[in-house]
C-alpha cells in the first residue's frame, strides 16, 4: 500500500504532501504499467483486448493511453519529401471502401493514412501541403485518379508506375492464357491436370533467374511420387500448346527488358515488345500490351532510379492486414489510423514473442 508523507513549514505553517512519481496526476494506473501498455501497442500481432487482459485494465484505458500518446500527431502532412508514394487498402470507413496510404518510400516512413482514396478528397487534402512544388516523383500503380491528382497537385513531379504492378499485368495475362486453354481439355485429361496444378503454374510465373532449372522436384505420376527436373517439367507444360509456349516466351522477354534495360533505352525496347505481341495475336497478351502502351511514359520513369518502387508500401500493407485481422476489424477509423501510425512509424518495433 502506498502512503504519502505530509509536511508542514514551521515558518509559515504551509502544509503539503510529498510528491509521488509512481503514477501521473488524475491517473488510476502506475507509470510503469502505462509504459508497458505503450510497448505492447507497438506489437502489431497483439489485439487491444489481449493487451487489456495482460495488463489488467479495460479496453477503454488502452484506447485513452494511445490517444494521449498520439495527441500531437498532425491531421495533415504539411511538408512532403521529394519522393512520395500512393497506395490503398480495404477498410471500413464512413467515406469509402478503401483507405489511402501516403508514404515516403526512400526513408521508409508512413506519412499519413486517410479514409478515402477518391480524387476530390485527395486534392482537398493536399491543399494543406506547403511544398507541393518541391515533390519530384510520385510512385503508385496504374490507377488513373492517382495520376490526375499528381498532375493537378504536384505539377513538377513525374509519375512513376511501380514495377510490381506492371509486371503483374504480364504475369496475369500469361495465367489467363493458361485458364483459357485449360478449359479446352476434359477434366480428367493429362493436359488439364498439368495446366491446373498450382506447383506447375509457379514455375511459369516466377522469374527465370530465380529458379534453378536443373534441380529435381517431386510430382505424382501414375499414383507414385517421382522426381523430375524442373526444366523438363516446364518443357512438358509448354509442349501442351504452341500458343502457350509463345505467350510464355513473350513474358520472359518482357522480364528481360525490365531487369536489364536502362532509362535511355527502355522505351524503344518496350515499343518493340508491344509490336511483337501484336504480331503473335494472343488476345490476353495483346490486352496486357495495350495497357503497357497506355502507361508507357510512367512505366519508363521507374527506370530513372532503381529505388523507385512500392516495395516498402506493399510491406506496410501486409502489416496493416495483420493488424486488422488480429483486431477483427476496427469500427472507429480515426482510432485505427493512430494505431497504424503508432506501429508503422516505430523504427525500433520488433516482433515480440508471446
Amino acid at each position: 500500500m502506498l502512503s504519502k508523507k505530509r509536511f508542514i513549514c514551521h515558518k509559515c505553517n504551509y502544509k503539503f504532501t510529498e510528491p509521488v512519481t509512481i503514477q501521473g496526476e488524475s491517473k488510476s494506473i502506475s507509470n510503469k504499467v502505462e509504459q508497458k501498455i505503450l510497448i505492447d501497442l507497438r506489437n502489431y500481432n497483439l489485439s487491444l483486448k489481449y493487451i487489456a487482459e495482460e495488463n489488467n485494465v479495460s479496453d477503454n484505458t488502452i484506447r485513452n493511453i494511445l490517444k494521449e500518446s498520439m495527441a500531437n500527431y498532425p491531421e495533415h502532412v504539411i511538408n512532403l519529401p521529394r519522393v512520395i508514394s500512393f497506395d490503398e487498402f480495404k477498410a471500413d470507413t464512413k467515406k469509402g471502401k478503401y483507405a489511402f496510404v501516403l508514404n515516403d518510400p526512400i526513408h521508409k516512413k508512413v506519412l499519413d493514412i486517410l479514409p478515402n482514396r477518391k480524387k476530390e478528397y485527395l486534392i482537398q487534402y493536399f491543399t494543406y501541403c506547403n511544398n507541393r512544388y518541391s515533390v519530384e516523383y510520385v510512385i503508385s500503380d496504374m490507377y488513373e485518379p492517382y495520376l490526375l491528382v499528381t498532375q493537378i497537385m504536384f505539377p513538377k513531379a513525374k509519375y512513376v508506375v511501380d514495377p510490381f504492378h506492371y509486371t503483374r499485368y504480364i504475369m496475369d495475362a500469361l495465367d489467363n492464357v493458361r485458364i483459357r486453354l485449360q478449359e479446352n481439355y476434359g477434366y480428367n485429361s493429362y493436359e488439364y491436370k498439368m495446366l491446373k496444378n498450382k506447383k506447375n503454374i509457379s514455375l511459369l510465373r516466377q522469374y527465370s533467374n530465380d529458379i534453378d532449372w536443373f534441380t529435381y522436384t517431386k510430382r505424382y505420376k501414375n499414383k507414385h511420387m517421382v522426381e523430375i527436373l524442373k526444366y523438363d517439367l516446364r518443357e512438358k507444360i509448354l509442349s501442351i500448346s504452341e500458343e502457350y509456349k509463345i505467350a510464355y516466351q513473350l513474358k520472359e522477354l518482357f522480364l528481360d527488358i525490365t531487369h536489364h534495360a536502362t532509362y535511355e533505352e527502355v522505351k524503344e525496347q518496350l515499343l518493340n515488345w508491344i509490336s511483337l505481341v501484336r504480331e503473335q495475336d494472343i488476345p490476353e497478351m495483346v490486352e496486357a500490351a495495350s495497357t503497357i502502351e497506355n502507361w508507357l511514359e510512367y512505366i519508363c520513369n521507374s527506370f530513372i532510379d532503381k529505388r523507385f518502387s512500392n516495395g516498402y508500401t506493399e510491406g506496410m500493407n501486409n502489416k496493416i492486414k495483420v493488424i486488422k485481422r488480429v483486431g477483427f476489424g476496427y469500427k472507429d477509423f480515426d482510432f485505427f489510423r493512430i494505431r497504424l501510425l503508432y506501429i508503422l512509424n516505430d523504427k525500433n518495433n520488433k516482433k515480440s514473442k508471446k
